[in-house]
């Protein structure tokens, strides 16, 4: 009995696959129109399809854009760290290029400008924000030779003031926009003869320092434009310094004398590298003094 029920489900398997292979075998012609069992299948798995395929394709196109989107803001990020690096290194190749024409300038002022002084080269080293237009300090001081009341000059060649004091190994620079009672600088206004006088004072407004006691005649023709040096009798500090150039000229000390208002030539707020030069003889007063006294006894 078991033989029997197992014969014939042999039987059916084997009528199942002769039944698919002609089913097969008919199917595999080309007809011009399917089954209806193919149309069934076919049309079903379209519909399924186009309900799909919308929503597949715009998740799936969502994801890229997000992808593309993070590709995108990792690039940017990239970009903007290579231009943070390209103006970090352009901010450093204009400070090599500026201190490489400061330092140009200054061996410059060192060979040419200030022969026969002694020369010191210092940097400015601190600079009070309180103070900013009156006092420095540059980095070289008593042990390098420094003395009070040295001139100190820009990395241009023009004169910014004076050693007012001296530590070991730094020094405090009085500016020339600091110029007090008692510590005026005489100087020499430069065409066919010189003209002397004093300057005094500084005008903060105008940017412009006030040179007095010229004398006022008529062989004495001041002109703008004129350069203004240190004329060197004050007897510290070395003369044909420049100091600026003469912007206009007016009557002072009751029209017996001319006032001169002088545009310097350093800028006072940019000082990075300075020279300090002194002079290699300091002229005493006394003799001068004397030799007055004297003509005034022959005089009389």
């Amino acid at each position: 009995m078991t033989n029997f029920f197992g014969n014939k489900r042999l039987i059916a398997i084997l009528i199942g696959l002769i039944v698919l292979i002609a089913v097969m075998g008919a199917t595999l012609k080309e007809r011009p129109v399917p089954t209806w069992p193919e149309r069934f299948a076919k049309d079903s798995v379209s519909f399924v399809q186009g309900i799909l395929y919308k929503p597949t394709v715009m998740v799936s196109g969502f994801f890229d854009n997000i992808k593309h989107i993070y590709n995108i803001y990792e690039e940017n990020k990239a970009l903007k760290s290579q231009l943070d690096q390209h103006a970090q290194l352009q901010v450093e190749a204009d400070d090599l290029r500026r201190e490489n024409e400061r330092l140009r300038s200054m061996l410059g002022i060192k060979d040419t400008k200030l022969k026969g002084y002694e020369k010191y080269a210092a940097d400015v080293i601190a600079r009070s924000p309180d103070r900013w237009n009156n006092m420095l300090t540059i980095s070289k001081g008593k042990n390098d030779g420094i003395e009070p009341d040295m001139a100190v000059i820009s990395a241009q060649g023009a004169l910014i003031g004076r050693i007012q004091s001296v530590s070991a190994f730094s020094s405090q620079v009085e500016l020339l926009m600091d110029i007090e009672q008692g510590n005026h600088i005489s100087a020499a206004i430069q065409g066919n003869q010189a003209i002397y006088g004093v300057i005094e004072s500084y005008d903060l407004e105008k940017h412009e320092l006030i040179m007095r006691k010229i004398p006022k005649t008529k062989d004495l023709k001041i002109t703008p434009g004129q350069y203004v040096t240190t004329s060197g009798m004050g007897g510290v500090m070395p003369p044909g310094l420049v100091i600026g150039r003469v912007s206009s000229v007016g009557d002072g000390d009751y029209g017996l004398t001319q006032t001169a208002r002088i545009t310097p030539l350093a800028n006072f707020y940019q000082i990075e590298q300075v020279f300090v030069a002194k002079r290699d003889f300091v002229v005493d007063p006394a003799p001068v003094q004397q030799q007055k006294q004297n003509a005034k006894k022959g005089g009389k």
